[in-house]
């Protein structure tokens, strides 16, 4: 049986590391949804209808509930530009990101997302709370394969 259609799916990493010390305290890795607006950014782009669909962010916020394909939005987000993406498979690209000692303090990160340049979110991800502070950065990619 043949099966047609294009799927997009990603993975999300982000490690915590010591901001003195460079040590990794922690790495986390899983897979993420790519939401419906995601999905609608994509067919955009594959017709040229290109001006502000470039995925061009990261988002951390502080939302605890379940990723659904319905997702809009991060709660109380702070947002910035990636810092590069690359091609490792023809199919493939990987973004990576940085969330500096100086950004975004204070925030009991639990939910992340990935945003095109007019703040439209791609991709959603939930986890454990990590409670940002001057003491720590968060260091991640979040691939995005399609099939």
């Amino acid at each position: 049986m043949m099966r047609e259609g294009i799927e997009a799916k990603g993975l999300f990493s982000v490690q915590i590391i010591e901001a003195k010390s460079g040590n990794i305290l922690e790495h986390y890795e899983d897979n993420n949804l790519v939401v419906t607006l995601g999905k609608a950014n994509t067919a955009q782009l594959l017709a040229g209808a290109a001006t502000g669909k470039k995925i061009n962010k990261i988002a951390v916020g502080i939302g605890t509930t379940p990723p659904d394909v319905a997702d809009t939005a991060l709660t109380t987000p702070f947002i910035k530009n990636i810092d590069g993406y690359s091609f490792p498979n023809a199919n493939e690209v990987l973004f990576s990101w940085t969330i500096e000692t100086t950004e975004a303090n204070g925030l009991s990160i639990t939910e992340f997302g990935l945003m095109n340049d007019s703040g439209i979110l791609f991709a959603r991800k939930i986890r454990s709370a990590i409670i940002k502070s001057s003491s720590i950065k968060l260091v991640g990619t979040w691939k995005i394969t399609i099939n």
